[in-house]
């Protein structure tokens, strides 16, 4: 089970939870634990969705994706449990939904699996709390239950960003440096090792930021390559064939993320991610009215904004802001829309 940065182990079950924050488009912690017998392991960590894949591929574990309902949006029933997720901790009566249905869906998987790993980003205790209240409620005791938390080095996370973040600008015909400006109040030409000292910095002041796993142990996955696997088959006590490389994972692991995408997409569920996030935030709506060219075009780069502003790390992690400066930035992200770049003066 993924939650943020942490996996839980259950001895009936193994759950892994992640949880955590974003390198490649979750970056999350890993919180996990052992057991001798079938095991529910909750993974909170970066990488989060490789890492459930790779524990499905590798050691067996049924994967239940903690971003499955948000990916499955168009149906009314998961639209509003998504909204409200992502509206953040307004109040529990909104949140609770999502993280409900999605610790129900971990206990529905180890009714048939002796392994089951749940996936997700859950940045706040509040939301862990309730995931594991549910679980127990579905029968896992407490004393089955182990914490995981995946960790990467801040630098190889925000570099990572930086580049993703980049190359989704870049692909709509924006430039990075006005899709961060769109956030933040930053001076000049945005580089990779102005971005990474910015985010840092931003980061330590955060509001919005990750709340840690005390309980939890530790794996490293800063290594970005077989490291990664091994760190945390030695923290869960795993054993690994041999004949399993990193280019022999990777094979069989990208691609389950790469489909869950492409189904996600197919489903309409993407675009309606797209309009629940401007209804959240109206800088992001879209004049339906203008061409249909344009908007076809309005669309693209809304969808780069959206992302990034799913990315907590340089966006919704900040630290407290002016009434102005909201609205400033706001401005630019309605330019960036409209036109591909902050065209105005300030």
């Amino acid at each position: 089970m993924f939650f943020g940065r942490c996996i839980l182990f259950f001895s009936r079950v193994l759950v892994i939870w992640l949880v955590a924050g974003n390198v490649d488009r979750y970056v999350t912690h890993v919180c996990s634990g052992f057991i001798s017998q079938p095991r529910c392991l909750f993974l909170p960590s970066y990488s989060q969705s490789f890492t459930g894949d790779y524990l499905n591929v590798v050691h067996g574990f049924e994967h239940v994706d903690g971003d499955g309902p948000l990916k499955s949006c168009a149906l009314p029933k998961y639209r509003e449990m998504t909204k409200g997720f992502l509206a953040g901790g307004v109040s529990k009566e909104m949140w609770s939904p999502y993280f409900e249905e999605i610790a129900k869906r971990t206990v529905e998987a180890a009714k048939d699996h002796d392994k089951v790993v749940l996936t997700h980003a859950t940045y706040k205790e509040p939301f862990r709390e309730l995931v594991i209240a549910k679980i127990l409620e579905g029968g896992v005791s407490l004393d089955q239950i182990t914490i995981v938390e995946l960790t990467i080095d801040p630098v190889v996370k925000t570099r990572g960003l930086y580049y993703r973040g980049k190359r989704q600008a870049e692909q709509n015909g924006m430039s990075f440096t006005d899709v961060f400006k769109a956030y933040h109040d930053f001076e000049g030409e945005l580089t990779e090792e102005k971005f990474i000292e910015y985010v840092l910095k931003t980061e330590e002041g955060a509001v919005d930021g990750f709340d840690d796993c005390p309980n939890a142990k530790k794996v490293d996955v800063s290594g970005r390559d077989i490291s990664h696997c091994d760190n945390l088959d030695k923290a869960l006590a795993l054993t690994r064939s041999k004949d399993w490389t990193y280019e022999t994972i990777c094979e069989k692991v990208l691609p389950l993320d790469v489909k869950r995408d492409e189904e996600w997409s197919a489903s309409g569920s993407m675009d309606e991610i797209l309009k629940i996030v401007a209804e959240l935030n109206p800088s992001l709506a879209i004049d339906e009215s203008e061409g249909e060219e344009k908007v076809k075009e309005m669309k693209k780069r809304r969808s780069t904004l959206v992302q990034i502003d799913l990315m907590r790390d340089f966006s919704q992690a900040s630290i407290e802001v002016t009434e102005e400066a909201a609205e400033r930035r706001a401005s630019r992200r309605v330019s960036l829309i409209k036109t591909g770049k902050i065209d105005f003066e300030e």
